[in-house]
């Protein structure tokens, strides 16, 4: 079944966004390249000194559809030294505009080298796949045009480098770079899986965080999580679950969760007007998210909330678990997130009880 476009244009925001957020950094970008492009290029390449190229060569009328991640590196072994581009493009679906999407980027690049009088840089394209379907398009431009081999040498070509990420191994000898960046590996894993509803995936991921010791960069994981939160539709105690198979404390990842409320209610608040359309929002998108399912055990979640704002002591945890009315439920969990008491809630639940 086919979303709505603009749902599609949403989905496809948050993987564009995610993957230039994880190559911002270079470091990130020095451990793909090494497993991403052929032995015999990255034996020319310096990719020890890498750079981020934060020129900005895309006009506004394309600067939703072109990536902006470029780097730099040098090219070994010449008599005069050689900067090379490194032009990267994200993709979550097979595009057949990705030649002139490619080729667009690379003459603005050129343009600003002509125009400053430089000689025109050496740039290689590489596209990162890991959309649903399988990758059929040439990687070659020249292949566009149904012609003999004679007029063919007169036309334009250039071939870009595939990253298909559902064809990677990521358990391969090729990827033995990646075991020493557990933050790129998983960023990579969610990208790979972000189709297939796969909560294997989301397993290794985990257990890889508590092996490696991610865990304990609270930022990392929460931004790996939002992702996880945004592509897989994982109720919020399914993924506290998984969590806790990995012997990691769910308290950890409530701020995650309540984000993830709080931006559906933002969605819902569009519609309502300003100010107190986004507080209605909120309140609605936690509504909402109750009754999809993202809490299955309100009493379990509510004492995770209140544990991560305000721990609570263990016969407080159990009078919860004796609260059965729904409604009263529902309204202690948006009253956490505004609550500058444990006692409030507390004291709401036991009235009438």
């Amino acid at each position: 079944m086919f979303k709505g476009r603009h749902t599609m244009s949403k989905i496809e925001n948050v993987h564009d966004n995610f993957f230039k957020k994880v190559f911002s950094d270079v470091a990130n970008v020095k451990t793909f390249l090494e497993i991403a492009l052929p032995e015999a290029l990255r034996r020319q390449l310096d990719l020890g000194a890498l750079e981020l190229d934060t020129t900005s060569y895309v006009s506004e009328e394309y600067k939703t559809s072109l990536s902006d991640v470029v780097v730099k590196c040098a090219a070994k072994e010449r008599q005069n030294p050689l900067d090379v581009y490194l032009l990267f493009e994200h993709k979550s679906y097979p595009d057949k505009r990705i030649f002139i999407q490619l080729l667009r980027y690379m003459y603005l690049m050129w343009q600003k080298d002509s125009a400053e009088g430089k000689p025109l840089r050496a740039i290689i394209p590489l596209v990162f796949y890991h959309g649903r379907s399988r990758w059929k398009l040439s990687t070659q431009f020249v292949e566009q045009f149904e012609v003999g081999k004679e007029l063919r040498r007169f036309l334009l070509n250039f071939e870009y480098i595939l990253f298909d990420a559902n064809q990677w191994d990521w358990q391969a000898e090729g990827s033995r770079p990646l075991k020493e960046n557990v933050f790129l590996l998983s960023a990579m894993l969610l990208m790979k899986g972000a189709y297939r509803k796969d909560l294997e995936i989301i397993r290794q991921v985990v257990r890889l965080w508590n092996k490696m010791g991610l865990i304990e960069k609270k930022d990392q994981v929460n931004f790996l999580l939002i992702y996880i939160a945004e592509t897989q539709d994982v109720p919020a105690t399914q993924l506290i679950k998984i969590l806790e198979e990995s012997e990691i404390e769910g308290e950890d990842i409530m701020p995650t969760l309540a984000q993830r409320w709080r931006q559906e209610g933002k969605q819902e608040g569009r519609q309502e007007g300003l100010r107190e359309g986004i507080e209605k929002g909120i309140e609605k998108g936690i509504e909402k998210g109750i009754e999809k399912g993202f809490i299955l055990d309100k009493q379990e979640v509510l004492i995770m909330l209140l544990s991560a704002r305000f721990g609570l002591e263990e016969e407080e945890r159990n009078f919860i678990r004796t609260v059965d009315a729904i409604d009263k439920l529902n309204t202690a969990l948006k009253m956490v997130l505004t609550a500058d008491s444990k006692e409030k809630i507390i004291e709401y639940l036991e009235f009438e009880q």
